[in-house]
C-alpha cells in the first residue's frame, strides 16, 4: 500500500459528516454536514435550459430508449441504463455548470445511480475536481466500494487523494467478512497506523454494530493506541441511529473493560442531555469502573442545569464513594459558571484528592472568568500547588 495519511486531519471532519447507515447517502443530510457548495464554472454551451439528467440522457447516444427514464435515474421497466462514455463525461460537465446545491445533488445522484464496476474509473474522473474531504467524494468512494470491493481499495492506493478509507467502507458495509479478511492481511503497521482502519470501523457499523464493536476490541488487544476512539465511532453512529436510551441498553452489552467505559460516556452525554435522573437511574446499574463514573457525572452536571436544587438534594444524600465524587463534580463544575463560590464549596465535598484537585482547577477557572480580583484571593488558600494555581490563573486569562 502506498499511502498514509494523518488519521487527526481526515477524520476531524468525518467526526461530524460519518458516513451514513447502509449505502445511503452519509452526513451531507445532516444539519452538521460539510455539504457542496461549491459552484464549478465549467462552460456548457446551449445546455443551461435543459435538466441535468436530460442532458446526460442525450449525451448517451440512447435518447430515445432514455426517454423512458425517470429524472432519478429508474426507468418504466426498471431496466439497468448503461452509460455510453459521453453519456458519463457529460455527468461530469452537468456537475460542474450545476447552479446551486440542489442541481448539484441533483446530478450528483445520477453519478451514483448509473455507477458501475465497468465506468467507475471514467466516472471517478467527473468528481475530481471535488475537494477530497467533501461529502460528495467520500460517498463517491463509498459507493465504488460497495460495488467494486477490493478493486476500489487497491485503485485508491495507487491515487493522491484520500480514498482509500471510504472505499473500504463501501465495502465492509456490503461485505465485511471479505472487507475484515483483507484488513487482517494486512501488515500489523498498515492496520494499526492508516486511514484504514477508520474506513473498516464505519463501513462495519453500517452492516452490523456487533461486528464494529469486535473489531474495536480486536485492535484495543492488537496494541492499537486509538482503539478507544473506534469505539466512540461506532457508539456516535449508535447514537444517530436510535434515541439515548436504546443507545444506553447497548453500551450496557458490551463486554466490561476500557471499551464499554469509552462507550458508555459518549451515551451519558447524549442520554444526560435528554434526561439526567434516567441517565443516573441508568448509571446505577453498570458495573463499577470508569464508565459508570463518567455516566454519573455527566447525568449531575446536566441535571445542575436543569434542575439545581433536585440535584443538591440527591447530592446530598449520598455516601462517600467514586459515584458520589463524580456526582459532586459533575454537579460543582457545572454550577460554577452561574456561582462559582458555590462550585468551589461542592468540589471542596470530594474525597479523592485527585479527582477533589481537578474539580478545583475547572471550577476556579470559571470563577477567574466571572471575577478575577475575588478568584485570585481565593487561589491563593484553595489548597492547589503552585503548578495547579496556574493551569487555573493560564486558562481563566485566554477565556
Amino acid at each position: 500500500m502506498k499511502k498514509s495519511y494523518l488519521v487527526h486531519v481526515f477524520w476531524a471532519f468525518v467526526a461530524i459528516a460519518a458516513f451514513a447507515v447502509g449505502s445511503k447517502s452519509s452526513d451531507s443530510s445532516g444539519s452538521s454536514d460539510d455539504t457542496a457548495n461549491r459552484d464549478g464554472k465549467a462552460s456548457s454551451p446551449g445546455l443551461s435550459s435543459r435538466s441535468p439528467g436530460s442532458r446526460a440522457e442525450s449525451a448517451s447516444g440512447n435518447s430515445r430508449s432514455r426517454s423512458k427514464t425517470s429524472r432519478n435515474g429508474g426507468s418504466n421497466n426498471d431496466t439497468p441504463v448503461v452509460l455510453s462514455e459521453a453519456g458519463v463525461r457529460q455527468l461530469g460537465l452537468d456537475l460542474k455548470s450545476a447552479k446551486g446545491p440542489l442541481e448539484r445533488r441533483e446530478v450528483f445522484s445520477q453519478i451514483l445511480k448509473n455507477l458501475t464496476v465497468e465506468n467507475a474509473k471514467l466516472m471517478r474522473e467527473q468528481i475530481l475536481h471535488l475537494e477530497t474531504d467533501s461529502s460528495e467524494f467520500r460517498e463517491f468512494h463509498y459507493a465504488w466500494g460497495a460495488i467494486a470491493g477490493e478493486e476500489a481499495v487497491l485503485h485508491g492506493g495507487e491515487t493522491r487523494e484520500r480514498d482509500m478509507a471510504s472505499t473500504l467502507a463501501g465495502w465492509a458495509a456490503k461485505s465485511p467478512e471479505a472487507a475484515l479478511a483483507y484488513f487482517n492481511s494486512l501488515e500489523k503497521g498498515q492496520q494499526n497506523g492508516s486511514d484504514l482502519k477508520w474506513g473498516a470501523v464505519y463501513g462495519l457499523v453500517d452492516a452490523d454494530p456487533n461486528l464494529a464493536v469486535r473489531f474495536a476490541m480486536d485492535r484495543k488487544e492488537g496494541g492499537d493506541k486509538e482503539a478507544t476512539r473506534l469505539m466512540d465511532v461506532v457508539t456516535r453512529q449508535i447514537l444517530r441511529s436510535g434515541d439515548p436510551a436504546e443507545a444506553a441498553n447497548w453500551a450496557s452489552t458490551i463486554p466490561a473493560g476500557e471499551m464499554q467505559d469509552a462507550a458508555i460516556s459518549r451515551v451519558a452525554r447524549e442520554y444526560a442531555d435528554e434526561d439526567p435522573v434516567a441517565t443516573l437511574n441508568w448509571a446505577n446499574t453498570l458495573p463499577d469502573g470508569n464508565g459508570k463514573n463518567r455516566a454519573v457525572r455527566e447525568s449531575f452536571s446536566e441535571w445542575a442545569q436543569k434542575s439545581p436544587e433536585a440535584a443538591a438534594t440527591r447530592l446530598g444524600s449520598m455516601n462517600d464513594s467514586p459515584e458520589r465524587d463524580s456526582a459532586a463534580y459533575g454537579y460543582a463544575t457545572r454550577v460554577a459558571w452561574e456561582n462559582p463560590e458555590a462550585g468551589i464549596e461542592w468540589a471542596n465535598t470530594i474525597s479523592d484528592e485527585g479527582t477533589r484537585a481537578n474539580a478545583l482547577m475547572e471550577t476556579g477557572r470559571a470563577y477567574f472568568r466571572k471575577d478575577p480580583e475575588a478568584a485570585k484571593q481565593w487561589l491563593s488558600n484553595s489548597g492547589l500547588n503552585a503548578e495547579q494555581q496556574k493551569r487555573v490563573t493560564s486558562r481563566g486569562r485566554r477565556g
